[in-house]
C-alpha cells in the first residue's frame, strides 16, 4: 500500500459520496474521472461496496423518519390501527417503486455494465439529466408522505431503474419524477433516498462475497475502509445541501453543472 494508492482511494471516496445523492450521477463521474484523470477504478465491487457508505449516509441523516416507520410498519402488521397505516403504507410504496430497478437490474445489467459505460453514452446521459432538472427546476408539489399513490411509487421507480446507466442521477431521476408527480420537495426528497435503500441493500448482499474475496485476496481492507469512511463523511455534507438546494427550488445549478461536465466531456474525449 503506497502514499499514491491512499490517495487514490481517497479520491474515490470523495467522488463516490459527493455524487452519489447529488443529481449528477455518480457512475458517470467516476468513468469519467478514470477515463480523463488515469484515477483507476479498481472494479465494480468497490463502487458497490462505496454505494453502501452513501445508504449509511441516509440511515444517518434520515434516522428518525426510518425508525419511525419501520416501528409503525412492524406494529401495523401485528395490529393495524389507523395511526400506523400511514407508515405501512410508505413501507409497501417502497417496496412496489423498487420493483422496476430490481427487474431492469436483472435484465440489463451486462449491457448497462458495458456498452453503456463508453465515455460519449455518459456525457449524452448527463445532458439528459441536465434537461430533466432543467424541466422540472420551478415546480413545486403538494403531496405529503400519506398522498402519494402507488401509480406515484412506480413511476418514481421507473426512473431509478433508467438511473442504472452511468450519467443518468439516481437522486436526479426520481426527484424529477416525483416532483412532476406533485409530491412537495421535503417528501420528493425523502422517498427518493428511502427508495435507494432496497436497491443498495441488495447490491451490497449480491456483490458481499465478491467483496470479501477481493479483499482478503489483494490486501486492500485498509483502503477500502479508507474509501468508505471519506465517502460517508462526503455523503452525509452532500445529503444536506441537496435538502438546502431543492427545498429552495435551485435545481438550476445542478442543470446546469450537468450541461458543463457533459460539454468538456464531448469536446475533450
Amino acid at each position: 500500500m503506497s502514499f499514491s494508492d491512499i490517495i487514490q482511494y481517497i479520491i474515490l471516496g470523495i467522488i463516490q459520496g459527493a455524487t452519489e445523492p447529488l443529481p449528477v450521477s455518480s457512475s458517470g463521474h467516476l468513468r469519467i474521472v478514470s477515463y480523463f484523470f488515469g484515477v483507476d477504478v479498481p472494479d465494480l465491487h468497490l463502487e458497490v461496496f462505496l454505494n453502501g457508505a452513501s445508504l449509511l449516509a441516509v440511515f444517518i441523516v434520515y434516522k428518525t423518519d426510518l425508525l419511525v416507520m419501520v416501528r409503525e410498519t412492524l406494529n401495523h402488521v401485528r395490529k393495524p390501527t389507523e395511526k400506523t397505516a400511514a407508515s405501512f403504507k410508505l413501507s409497501m410504496l417502497i417496496i412496489v417503486g423498487t420493483i422496476p430497478a430490481v427487474l431492469a437490474g436483472g435484465l440489463l445489467r451486462d449491457f448497462i455494465g458495458g456498452e453503456m459505460t463508453h465515455i460519449h453514452y455518459v456525457a449524452v446521459a448527463l445532458i439528459i439529466t441536465g434537461i430533466a432538472l432543467w424541466l422540472i427546476r420551478h415546480l413545486k408539489g403538494y403531496k405529503k408522505d400519506g398522498d402519494i399513490t402507488y401509480t406515484d411509487a412506480v413511476i418514481v421507480g421507473i426512473a431509478q431503474a433508467f438511473a442504472l446507466m452511468p450519467g443518468i442521477s439516481r437522486s436526479g431521476a426520481t426527484i424529477v419524477a416525483a416532483l412532476a408527480r406533485k409530491i412537495e420537495a421535503e417528501t420528493a426528497l425523502k422517498f427518493s433516498f428511502f427508495l435507494s435503500i432496497p436497491v443498495s441493500i441488495g447490491s451490497l448482499v449480491l456483490e458481499s462475497s465478491v467483496i470479501v474475496e477481493r479483499v482478503l485476496s489483494n490486501d486492500v481492507l485498509i483502503l477500502y475502509l479508507i474509501a468508505f469512511f471519506v465517502s460517508l463523511l462526503v455523503s452525509v455534507f452532500a445529503i444536506k445541501l441537496l435538502i438546502n438546494v431543492v427545498t429552495r427550488g435551485k435545481l438550476l445549478y445542478f442543470a446546469l453543472y450537468c450541461f458543463s461536465v457533459a460539454i468538456i466531456v464531448l469536446v475533450l474525449a
